[in-house]
């Protein structure tokens, strides 16, 4: 048996095709399928109650009010995910190969020392790249990928969080897959396993829509900030990762500002925003705890 999760923040727009792939896509070993809307303040959660009034059986909606991603994966590996052996993981604006959730769940219930199964790009001007990064075992993508129970419970037993404001999410997932969440210098051999036929594809963005380009803008920033955060969190064990970025992000910040010659116009001028304002709300975040 196995779960999928969908994270979805404003997915207003791409969340019925990506429900409606799911289901179409799962199979009878499906426990359960967890939607965690964080931080939407569009029809998001609107549109998933519709569907809830059809397919309620295994369809179930957490809403959180703050809205990020690793907040809400910890959410659901540490508060919700039951004693299923497989759990998927999977985004709001992707849409499935057919049969994918059980090919992949045989594929990694078989193996015995894999830790994850990453599901397949098949579309993207990049997906070779793409490709190759995951048949070589060199990343995950939160597209669509599987953790088995065990590897869950032993994040849950060491107390691993992802910290909250993270901008390159995936590299941390893999990271921590690939070396059996040991502190490490090279990862181990085989820790994720793949299905040729089985993955994903999604709609390309277009330059003539305004809301597409800003899109793309904000995932090159994301990104952008992710790497710099990683060269911070590399200096540390997996263990004693901050729970929250606001004094990483600050560093960032400061290394931008003293710098400048160092980084181009994308970071001088968008991630230092990026930063400005994911720190006002991580300074929100730690006021509730």
């Amino acid at each position: 048996m196995y779960n999928i999760v969908m994270f979805a923040h404003n997915e207003g727009k791409h969340i019925v095709n990506s429900i409606t792939s799911v289901l179409d896509s799962a199979d009878e070993n499906l426990n359960r399928f967890y939607i965690i809307a964080n931080g939407c303040t569009d029809n998001t959660c609107a549109e998933i109650k519709k569907i809830q009034l059809i397919q309620s059986a295994k369809l179930s909606l957490i809403e959180l009010e703050f809205g990020d991603k690793c907040n809400a994966w910890n959410h659901y590996v540490h508060d919700i995910a039951d004693d299923s052996s497989i759990h998927f993981f999977v985004d709001a604006d992707v849409k499935f190969v057919k049969g994918s959730f059980g090919r992949l769940n045989d594929c990694l219930s078989s193996n015995k020392i894999a830790n994850a199964a990453a599901g397949l790009p098949f579309s993207g001007r990049n997906q070779q790249q793409y490709l190759n990064m995951v048949k070589q075992g060199r990343c995950l993508f939160g597209n669509c990928y599987a953790l088995k129970r065990e590897f869950i419970g032993l994040i849950r037993q060491k107390s691993f969080f992802l910290p909250i404001g993270l901008g390159w999410i995936d590299s941390a997932i893999t990271k921590i897959v690939n070396r059996d969440l040991e502190d490490i210098p090279n990862p181990k051999e085989g820790r994720i396993v793949y299905d040729l036929e089985s993955g994903y594809h999604f709609d390309s963005l277009s330059v003539f829509s305004k809301e597409d380009r800003e899109l793309y803008v904000n995932r090159i920033v994301r990104y952008r900030l992710g790497k710099h955060q990683e060269k911070y969190l590399e200096k540390c064990s997996f263990l004693s990762w901050p729970r929250i970025l606001n004094e990483i992000n600050t560093a960032v910040l400061n290394d931008i500002k003293t710098n400048a010659k160092w980084f181009n116009l994308l970071d001088r001028y968008f991630v230092v925003k990026r930063i400005i304002q994911q720190n006002q709300k991580l300074e929100k975040v730690i006021k509730t705890q």
